[in-house]
């Protein structure tokens, strides 16, 4: 598995921008694709369709877990590749269980938005 910081750097090579090139196309700070690219953020949506515009790749291709056909482009043995990506996981955005989670998340807030309201009504009453 290749993290989406990994796969935003590949992609951003391939194309032969510097950070501070695809930095400036976006219209954010040079730090803010290091940071992205370390995996020590996670671009909101709506960088992350302009990355993915930019790059002229998929946004599928940027959150899908496997490894990218750009890994077969390049000089990397398996080894190497392990060795670095077991230090940038990924999450897989479309696994039933995250989604299953944040549904439920969504439940017990909404259960906490009702309770809030009603006591809301009560204090009003009085």
């Amino acid at each position: 598995m290749m993290s989406l910081g990994t796969k935003v750097r590949q992609y951003r090579e391939a194309k032969r921008l510097s950070q501070d090139d695809l930095a400036l196309r976006l219209d954010v700070t040079q730090s803010t694709i290091s940071n992205i690219e370390s995996d020590k953020s996670i671009p909101n949506s709506m960088l992350l369709k302009k990355i993915a515009d930019e790059l002229e790749v998929d946004i599928n291709d940027l959150l899908n877990d496997s490894v990218n056909n750009i890994m077969s482009n390049n000089d990397f043995s398996d080894h190497a590749v392990a060795a670095v990506n077991q230090y940038n996981p990924v999450f897989n955005m479309q696994s039933p269980e995250l989604i299953e989670s944040i549904l439920k998340n969504q439940e017990q807030i909404a259960l906490l938005i009702d309770s809030q309201n009603k006591l809301i009504e009560k204090l009003f009453k009085k």
